[in-house]
């Protein structure tokens, strides 16, 4: 059995998982804990989910821990580097793989990986997600930020044809700022005040609410096409055979999707656009298959 866990600036969450089994995704436990709590609270909060994990595994034997989270963080080495004010500030210079195998009592057999949170939503989502049957792929997440991972036969790329800098997306230039800006929930909010002077806290509320309908299909048909005129290039350079997305504004497929398959095959992309059924189930499977040795010595 092994543990995949996904940390977030507001949440962590540990699911066990059966590496013969995958697709049976045991026992979940979740806990809302803020970046910006003190540093003995963050990780007593972590430590203690994983230990409640460890704990309902009865007699089966831990094979590893498998950990999606953001960067910057150094993942060979698992640790926050020093990189002033940020996300998970509190925790610069930290070693969380020490801190964890200290913590846990953790035997040198039992391993602890660490990878990119998006990376790992794609990973899962090859493994026994949408993208199973593909061979070339590109995965997205889309929420407080753009997450993308470019995938060959399962295994994120980061770089070769058709892939940018690091095979991610968020720091690519679109409009007028990066693409960031324009495919998270910050640019919905910022639409939407500039066409009704009022403010949301999100999608879900701008979906859910009593909004007049022309707004939002004015916004969503922006955002669609947006979204297809930004990726065309890399779904065509990458020769991607699929895409599946995923994050909180996924839920909103349903305003999205026609504007944006119809704006991709007017560029020549006809190519499957999965919505993710897996959804948060994507990355803790992805940092469950960090524990495979044969296939981490790919990444």
């Amino acid at each position: 059995m092994v543990l995949g866990v996904d940390i977030g600036g507001s949440h962590i969450s540990v699911a066990i998982i059966d590496e013969k089994v995958p697709e049976k995704v045991q026992n979940i436990y979740t806990m809302k804990i803020s970046h910006k709590a003190s540093l003995d609270l963050i990780i007593d909060s972590w430590i203690g989910v994983m230990e409640l994990a460890i704990d309902n595994l009865g007699n089966k034997r831990l094979n590893g821990i498998g950990i999606a989270i953001p960067g910057p963080f150094d993942y060979e080495k698992g640790i926050f580097p020093d990189k002033g004010e940020g996300k998970f500030e509190m925790l610069n210079n930290l070693s969380l793989k020490d801190c964890i195998v200290k913590k846990l009592n953790l035997q040198p057999s039992v391993s602890v990986r660490f990878y990119n949170d998006a990376a790992c939503f794609g990973i899962g989502e090859t493994w026994v997600g949408e993208l199973v049957s593909y061979h070339k792929t590109i995965a997205i997440t889309l929420g407080t930020g753009l997450g993308a991972t470019f995938l060959r036969d399962g295994v994120p790329v980061v770089e070769g044809k058709g892939v940018p800098l690091h095979g991610e997306l968020y720091h690519l230039p679109f409009g007028d700022d990066i693409a960031d800006k324009s495919f998270s929930t910050m640019w919905f909010q910022k639409r939407y005040k500039e066409l009704t002077n009022s403010e949301i806290k999100g999608v879900k509320e701008l979906i859910g609410g009593t909004n007049d309908t022309v707004i939002i299909t004015q916004i969503f048909k922006e955002f669609s096409e947006n979204l297809a005129t930004f990726l065309s290039p890399w779904l065509r350079d990458f020769e991607a055979e699929a895409i599946v997305i995923g994050g909180n504004i996924s839920n909103a497929w349903a305003f999205f999707i026609e504007g944006l398959s119809l704006t991709l095959n007017k560029l020549g992309i006809t190519i499957p656009i999965y919505k993710s059924t897996l959804k948060e189930n994507s990355a803790l499977l992805g940092a469950a298959r960090l524990i495979d040795n044969d296939f981490f010595s790919k990444l």
